[in-house]
């Protein structure tokens, strides 16, 4: 008979011990997400006259040609990069850069795997790189 009680007390001590374990990480997940709450701002508690804040990125601007390595790299000379990639890339990197889609999203939109769609997009960039290494000089005058 003290085996079954020791049994008893066992279990009873070990689900003890398993409520108040459930009851202190349920504490602390509370604690934890009334601590995240006070730290973001969420627009919706923003007054009405301040939900229009806007950022300016200053420091890119679309029309303006960028210097990388010392080369100028102009629009004419991208785009005209661009153009000279195969269909599938150019519609990748498109797709990526310019509408903000990810690849699972992409693949979706072109019948193909997400892993294609990673692999189409680390060529064209390469064969861009490559592209853009090599007209450069034609370009310079411009």
């Amino acid at each position: 008979m003290i085996p079954e009680q020791h049994k008893l007390e066992v279990q009873l001590a070990f689900n003890a011990y398993c409520h108040k374990t459930l009851k202190n990480e349920a504490s602390n997940a509370h604690k934890i997400m009334n601590r995240r709450k006070q730290r973001i701002l969420n627009f919706s508690d923003l007054p009405f006259d301040e939900e229009f804040l806007f950022s300016k990125d200053e420091l890119f601007d679309p029309q303006e040609d960028f210097n990388i390595n010392g080369n100028w790299i102009t629009n004419k000379l991208l785009t005209s990069a661009i153009n000279r990639l195969s269909d599938a890339y150019r519609k990748v990197i498109e797709l990526y850069y310019f509408f903000d889609l990810n690849d699972r999203l992409i693949g979706e939109q072109l019948q193909v795997p997400r892993s294609t769609i990673q692999f189409w997009r680390s060529n064209a960039l390469t064969s861009l790189k490559h592209d853009l290494e090599e007209n450069i000089d034609d370009w310079s005058g411009i």
